[in-house]
């Protein structure tokens, strides 16, 4: 089974009107894996100069960039164009971690290393735990707490796995998260 490849795709026009055409046009044509990259944490160039440039970013399939060109070219309702095509060879997701007790950081690693979509990699994932006897029994706004498990880590892989990644780790208490970077 051959890997979808994806294209980062820069729109111009209102955002609203933008983001509900593109929308509009997944939704019409059937075609999964179209991904907004605000919703979806994705990096893109500088917050300030896309609200300057009114420019919109999305992640699409390659396959669906022919359709939706002709589907732009022929609106009339909208102020839309295609700004730029990029064509994205993998994603990347850092992310870091930090919690206190033996259960969280269970699930944590649970979260973190099981299940990882097809064609992902984790690496530079070190967790630590520290323990500090002398603090047995502090509360959860304790300075110093008995047990201290951090990490970090990064995953690198095919854009829908990654993006998969980072919905799953931002419903975590404990996980931070960084910006998907397209590469």
């Amino acid at each position: 089974m051959e890997r979808e490849t994806y294209v980062h795709l820069e729109l111009f026009g209102s955002a609203n009107e933008v983001s509900a055409f593109v929308e509009g046009f997944s939704i019409a044509s059937g075609q999964q894996g179209v991904y907004s990259a605000a919703r979806e944490n994705i990096k893109t160039d500088g917050f300030f100069e896309g609200l300057v440039s009114r420019v919109t970013h999305f992640v699409v399939p390659s396959d669906l960039i022919g359709p939706l060109s002709e589907a732009i070219e022929v609106a009339t309702m909208v102020e839309i164009r295609i700004d730029k095509v990029n064509e994205i060879d993998h994603a990347e997701l850092k992310f870091e971690f930090k919690c206190f007790s033996e259960e969280d950081g269970d699930a944590i690693r649970n979260v973190i290393e099981a299940d990882l979509p097809a064609g992902v990699v984790l690496e530079g994932y070190e967790p630590k735990e520290t323990k500090h006897e002398n603090a047995r029994g502090a509360e959860l706004y304790s300075p110093v707490h008995e047990l201290v498990i951090t990490g970090q880590g990064q995953y690198h892989g095919p854009v829908e796995g990654i993006i998969e990644l980072g919905r799953r780790l931002d419903d975590q208490d404990f996980i931070h998260p960084g910006r998907i970077t397209l590469v």
